[in-house]
């Protein structure tokens, strides 16, 4: 019990968003948790993650049957995820992989999952930050739910330009055949995350792997999605 004192005012539990000492079973401060901005889901097309004023189903076309983000990509919610990824603070992935699980009981309620799968992360990254930030927020998200999460599943052939510093269709040149995999899955539905979604370009690509492996339909969920207030003229039917 001392030690368990003397540890909380050693290491105090912060927020993780603007780093105010809280008590230890929370992830925000009081404030933070008001203020954060959660993905207003009857404005948000759920085909292709993007808000409705700015869909892009009609310009192309997905492998992945509905998408949809726990967050904007902006503010407390940003803050917290960075401090989560870049500040190598695990623990806060429980907090994330109940809010993703949130959106997905709320926008894909009458879908029954069999299995979870997450977007592969560079072996540097990994290395970088000391675990893999989207594979234990995929695994935490199928304990919430009850399915098994497939480790290792997807893999990743070789360093390409990184996404979040290229433009529109950059990004979807990017990622064509960056993503593979060598066995078979027999699902009828199937969950695939991955922690940040602009374009969707890398999701989409897994949902397609996933397809060729057996999987039936593909559903994507992210922690945060970035909302684009323009079409881009890159953008062409098919290009995936």
């Amino acid at each position: 019990m001392k030690n368990h004192i003397l540890l909380e005012i050693t290491y105090p539990n912060k927020c993780a968003a603007c780093d105010e000492i809280i008590p230890e079973d929370k992830f925000l401060c009081d404030y933070c948790a008001v203020c954060i901005k959660n993905t207003e889901y009857k404005k948000v097309c759920t085909r292709c993650g993007l808000q409705k004023d700015n869909c892009r189903c009609k310009n192309r076309e997905f492998h992945f049957a509905g998408i949809i983000g726990a967050y904007k990509n902006e503010g407390i919610a940003r803050k917290a995820y960075y401090s989560y990824k870049m500040g190598r603070r695990a623990e806060l992935a429980d907090f994330f992989a109940k809010s993703c699980a949130a959106a997905i009981k709320e926008v894909f309620a009458d879908i029954k999952f069999d299995a979870v799968f997450s977007v592969p992360t560079a072996h540097r990254s990994r290395l970088k930050r000391g675990f893999d930030h989207s594979e234990l927020i995929a695994q935490k998200i199928a304990g919430i739910l009850g399915v098994n999460y497939v480790r290792g599943f997807l893999k990743t052939r070789h360093f390409r330009p990184l996404q979040h510093k290229s433009e529109f269709a950059k990004r979807l040149e990017n990622v064509r055949g960056k993503y593979y995999t060598d066995k078979k899955i027999g699902a009828s539905n199937v969950l695939l995350f991955d922690d940040i979604f602009t374009t969707a370009a890398t999701l989409d690509e897994c949902a397609k792997e996933l397809m060729f492996a057996g999987a039936g339909n593909v559903y994507c969920v992210s922690v945060l999605s970035t909302y684009l207030k323009k079409k881009h003229s890159g953008e062409k039917k098919n290009g995936n």
